[in-house]
């Protein structure tokens, strides 16, 4: 199955499907949601291999012998799947990250709409490797392969939040892609190996690898885990009460 994703194709069905009457604020009513709906159709354009009963569960996409899973919520939740999967079919997970993204906000009880403000945060690499944490037993299976597409996103959110203004603890609604820049395949030993920085060859910290990946501490914790389930670095030993890792391969290293 081809995991190419043309960008000529990507801005096509973007904008078929961004001109076509949706139901985007139709709150309350179960629908695909674009992001989901547009990176199905760009990685397999013929529906009849969209929504695909198989092993117990329906997969995203099935072709012969290959699955592709778009998980625009992240990876809980898909140990099961999985683990029915992968014995018999090469599946490869797609996770959408915004690495530039605008915000709006929708009054739920209006459907009024603020004006798109850019968001400081973008996803990188590092997001990408932090699901993994959730599927560590699966990651160096033959037939698996996780595959992050960064795009440029519009995000709609509902101020539905606890929160005098209503956006903490609100609810995103809608993310509609309107850009791709690049795409991070893991898939092997050596993809995470490649994604360690530099700086942290031998007798590295978990701070040392938080402050060289720029990322907060609990993120740096979880990634580290999942290199160490990977076997690409081991605890090598402590220095005072802070844990030592090392790499345990050769491979060069390129930042994501």
């Amino acid at each position: 199955m081809n995991m190419e994703i043309s960008k000529a194709a990507f801005y096509k069905i973007t904008y078929e499907m961004t001109m076509a009457e949706h139901e985007r604020f139709n709150i309350g009513t179960y629908k695909e949601k674009k992001l989901h709906k547009i990176l199905k159709l760009c990685l397999e354009p013929d529906p009849s291999f969209h929504e695909i009963p198989c092993a117990g569960f329906i997969a995203d996409i099935k072709k012969e012998d290959s699955i592709i899973e778009i998980e625009t919520s992240g990876f809980t939740g898909l140990r099961d799947k999985l683990a029915a999967y992968l014995p018999e079919y090469h599946v490869t997970l797609v996770y959408p990250m915004a690495a530039s993204r605008s915000i709006s906000w929708i009054d739920p009880d209006t459907g009024a709409i603020t004006q798109k403000r850019r968001s400081p945060k973008k996803e990188n690499v590092y997001d990408l490797l932090f699901e993994c944490i959730y599927i560590a037993d699966f990651l160096t299976h033959p037939n698996l392969t996780i595959l992050g597409v960064c795009l440029e996103m519009e995000e709609y959110r509902l101020l539905d939040g606890w929160s005098h203004d209503k956006k903490k603890g609100s609810h995103r609604y809608e993310r509609i892609p309107i850009d791709i820049y690049d795409t991070i395949c893991l898939h092997g030993k050596e993809s995470y190996a490649a994604r360690i920085p530099e700086s942290c060859r031998d007798d590295f910290t978990v701070s040392a690898f938080r402050e060289a990946a720029k990322i907060n501490e609990y993120t740096a914790r979880a990634i580290l885990k999942v290199l160490q389930k990977t076997g690409v670095i081991v605890q090598s030993g402590k220095k005072g009460r802070c844990l030592l890792y090392s790499r345990t391969d050769g491979i060069s290293q390129e930042n994501g």
